[in-house]
């Protein structure tokens, strides 16, 4: 080999040398880079001069993000401070003439009796009782008996008191309540009714709450039911909890299968109640009061605002709807249908119970009376929507629901925004649970059934025309339109409006005039 030719092949491999060494060079940088870029984005790692790794190591990481699950049985974040020091906190509740409705069981229980809504409530007290130190009693009828007494005399016996919510008219005005959006308490949360509270405040004032320790509000809540029995006869391919799904089942689909369903057992060319052998089976059974409940379940009403936040006014909604006579005419033809029939409250539980009816509307609390009713399969459902494309379902409570005030003699407001928040996001992570459970695997017969009735309480109105009878004129003549088949809404709507109009600015003019207590 010549010289020329060795001292080229030399520069060559020193060459090749140079360009292996740059490029492992490249190779161990890239290393250090990617090793170090993983070190300080991964979680949990204090500081990148503490790690050990070598260039050609493998750092392998892993994000680790633990989701504090409530169960209601631990202290709500936030309130793990909270100690009340012993306290007693007295609620005052309220007697109502049908017991059924006697609030008292919504606040304390004397013990545990299998009941599961009963053990709730008695869960509850325990876990609030032992987590923050207190205890938790209540006056049973204390209302009515010694309340006003307390309150007016500034003893700060009670720390609440419940009434029943028509009562809402006298607390907003009479000046012993406090403004509860004035107390220190996120009334954003979903453990507080939302449609209480923007359905009954007003001028940013709402003297009373409803939240989910409110068995009786649930259970005063306007909904139907229908017999599952029956049901399948002539629907059992239509899935009518997927109908309510799909905000599909509205007024029309009832009416077809009420229309579809009636059977003139006795041979009379008439559709009657009746409990004998040869009974009519009928397409729906319930009273006059689900003539409101339908007016409201098309998202009508009697009183609205002029914005819907907690800061709008009370005014009157009758002539600004301007599908009304509509829904009114709808109304008319679907209530004077053969085969629905409006009756008695005692007729409607009998009907379900024996199998002579498809449909029932009547308040949740029915199904529990019915209970016992052996072989009974019934299932749960929010009254109708108008028509498809309706945003939400409305489902009207009646005025016997139980309302929380807070009475200006108990001096010690953070204590009382601290127990009012407790009990309330303890009811719903104990109680409601409890209270909807019941209705799954107790009163009803599906299991769709606990989505059903957790569709039905966060569509709950309150409307102040109805509760505070600021239209009960406009409420009666609603049932006289349809019991006489004749639609006179729009001049019934202006005749009556000028009223509710005048109440409404009266009760606003007192409560402008009450302190807000602060």
């Amino acid at each position: 080999m010549s010289k020329k030719i060795l001292a080229l092949a030399i520069s060559l491999i020193m060459i090749i040398s140079v360009l292996m060494f740059a490029a492992s060079c490249n190779s161990e940088t890239s290393t250090e880079t990617t090793t170090q870029k993983t070190i300080e984005t991964t979680a949990g790692q204090k500081d990148t001069e503490e790690q050990t790794a070598t260039p050609t190591e493998e750092v392998t990481t892993e994000e680790v993000t633990t989701e504090l699950v409530l169960t209601g049985y631990e202290k709500l974040p936030e309130y793990e401070d909270v100690d009340f020091g012993g306290q007693t906190f007295l609620i005052a509740s309220y007697d109502y003439t049908d017991p059924d409705w006697a609030n008292a069981t919504e606040f304390w229980v004397e013990e545990v009796t299998n009941d599961a809504v009963n053990d709730a409530v008695f869960d509850r007290n325990r876990v609030i009782q032992e987590l923050y130190n207190c205890r938790i009693e209540v006056d049973s009828g204390g209302w009515d008996n010694g309340f006003n007494a307390s309150v007016a005399s500034g003893d700060g016996k009670y720390i609440l008191g419940s009434c029943a919510s028509y009562a809402l008219n006298g607390v907003s005005t009479n000046g012993k309540y406090y403004n509860m959006l004035k107390l220190d308490v996120d009334w954003t949360k979903d453990w507080w009714d939302q449609n209480y509270i923007l359905d009954s405040s007003t001028d940013g004032k709402l003297f009373a709450i409803v939240g989910d320790w409110s068995i009786h509000t649930m259970s005063a809540t306007w909904i139907m039911f229908y017999n599952k029995d029956v049901y399948e006869t002539k629907f059992s391919e239509t899935d009518i909890y997927q109908l309510v799904r799909e905000k599909k089942w509205t007024i029309d689909v009832m009416a077809d299968m009420i229309s579809r369903i009636k059977n003139d057992a006795n041979g009379d060319s008439a559709y009657t109640f009746s409990e004998g052998a040869d009974a009519d089976t009928v397409g729906m059974m319930t009273t006059a009061h689900n003539d409101r409940g339908l007016y409201f379940a098309a998202g009508l009403r009697y009183v609205t605002k002029t914005e819907n936040t907690v800061n709008g006014s009370f005014i009157s909604a009758l002539v600004s709807q301007d599908n009304a006579s509509d829904v009114m005419d709808k109304l008319i033809q679907v209530c004077n249908m053969e085969g629905y029939i409006s009756g008695g409250y005692t007729n409607v539980q009998t009907a379900v119970q024996n199998g002579t009816t498809l449909f029932a509307g009547e308040v949740l609390d029915v199904l529990r009376r019915m209970a016992g009713a052996e072989d009974l399969r019934v299932g749960v459902l929010p009254q109708p929507l108008y028509q498809e494309g309706q945003e939400n379902y409305h489902c009207y409570v009646n005025n016997q629901a139980s309302i929380l005030v807070a009475p200006t003699s108990y001096s010690e407001m953070a204590v009382l925004a601290d127990f009012l928040t407790l009990f309330a996001y303890h009811s719903q992570m104990i109680v409601r649970k409890a209270f909807i459970n019941t209705y799954k695997y107790t009163y009803a017969s599906d299991e769709d059934s606990a989505e059903m009735v957790d569709i039905i309480l966060d569509s709950r109105v309150y409307d102040v025309g109805y509760i505070n009878t600021f239209a009960t004129k406009m409420d009666g003549y609603v049932s006289t339109m349809i019991s006489s088949q004749k639609n006179q809404y729009n001049n019934a709507a202006a005749k009556f409006s000028t009223q509710v109009t005048a109440d409404i600015e009266e009760f606003r003019n007192k409560l402008a005039a009450v302190d807000d207590n602060y």
